[in-house]
């Protein structure tokens, strides 16, 4: 029998920046903070009567998300199926059972990204920690999420200060108070130019909100002042962006059509979903994802996301191994 020996210097050269990449000193320390990280945010899941469910990684519909990547669908049983790119969809109908108030998922999401997101905060593949709460609001979210981010930073500054040591940061980054600052989209462009998000993230010294996106149908448009949307982010100071997206929700069908229309939706992918809100089915919601990793890398203070996965996933790389 043959031995095969792989020969191709360019092959060669990726396999060993691979295991380099895997093997590097300060790794195991940032999987235990982001073990940490996860452990914070189940147990106060736990405590706020938030149920979990586990995720569903392939589904007939799947996010259709304001921006390009990269589709990826298989065929199974003479049906396609998308990977999941977020579980907006399913947390809404999932809450229609009347016994169910508050759900989150640690839902693995593909989203496909073009090279040019080969920045210092994308990924193609990522985790993120999804919530939704039936009769939720823009501020039962904010309340929420800010009481979650003092709760997870005030236990993994306990128990990691070794972990802190091992890679040389202090933990004064994750003394946040709230209430956080909020500012719409239109402010902070008006002041800072088309780079606002980053710009206000570097002279930011505590997590903020950014306010009132014109993105996907189903973030709900605040019917008192057309025009302006009930969603939001949460921006990560210090330079590291975006770390959550969320909205209160679109949920009667009039309102699902007209955002559909006007977002060039295809309907006929979303027709359960559509005959769901026709029959007045879909219940009134409000929720959010943030990103595991992205929230790793800031508690870690690493240079980009790449610095905290195991096997990269940035995109952009002209090949990838494992």
């Amino acid at each position: 029998m043959k031995t095969y020996v792989l020969e191709d210097e360019k092959e060669l050269k990726l396999l060993d920046e691979t295991m380099e990449k895997v093997r590097r000193e300060k790794l195991p320390t940032i999987l235990g903070i982001q073990q940490a990280i996860l452990r914070a945010v189940d147990d106060y899941m736990y405590k706020n009567g938030v149920v979990r469910l586990l995720p569903n990684m392939l589904a007939p519909i799947t996010d259709p998300l304001c921006h390009s990547v990269e589709e990826c669908a298989i065929t199974y049983q003479g049906q396609e199926f998308n990977l999941t790119k977020s579980m907006i969809f399913h947390k809404q109908i999932a809450l229609s059972n009347p016994n169910l108030q508050k759900i989150y998922i640690v839902s693995p999401n593909v989203r496909l990204e073009l090279p040019e997101r080969g920045d210092k905060r994308h990924l193609f593949e990522f985790t993120q920690v999804d919530f939704e709460f039936k009769d939720g609001t823009m501020d039962t979210v904010f309340e929420f999420m800010e009481g979650l981010i003092k709760y997870a930073f005030d236990y993994i500054k306990e128990e990691c200060k070794d972990k802190f040591e091992k890679l040389g940061i202090g933990t004064s980054h994750l003394d946040i108070t709230g209430p956080f600052e909020r500012h719409t989209t239109q402010e902070l462009k008006a002041k800072y130019g088309d780079d606002f998000e980053a710009i206000a993230s570097k002279k930011a010294t505590q997590p903020f909100w950014l306010i009132n996106h014109k993105r996907e149908f189903y973030d709900a448009e605040d019917l008192d002042n057309r025009g302006t949307y009930r969603n939001y982010d949460l921006i990560w100071p210090m330079g590291y962006v975006e770390g959550l997206s969320g909205g209160e929700r679109e949920y009667k069908y009039d309102r699902i059509i007209t955002r559909m229309r006007e977002a060039k939706t295809d309907e006929s992918l979303l027709r359960n979903y559509i005959e769901l809100a026709k029959r007045g089915e879909l219940p009134k919601t409000a929720g959010a994802g943030f990103g595991v990793e992205r929230m790793t890398r800031f508690v870690c203070q690493q240079q980009e996301i790449d610095d905290v996965t195991v096997f990269s996933r940035k995109p952009g790389k002209e090949k990838y191994i494992f």
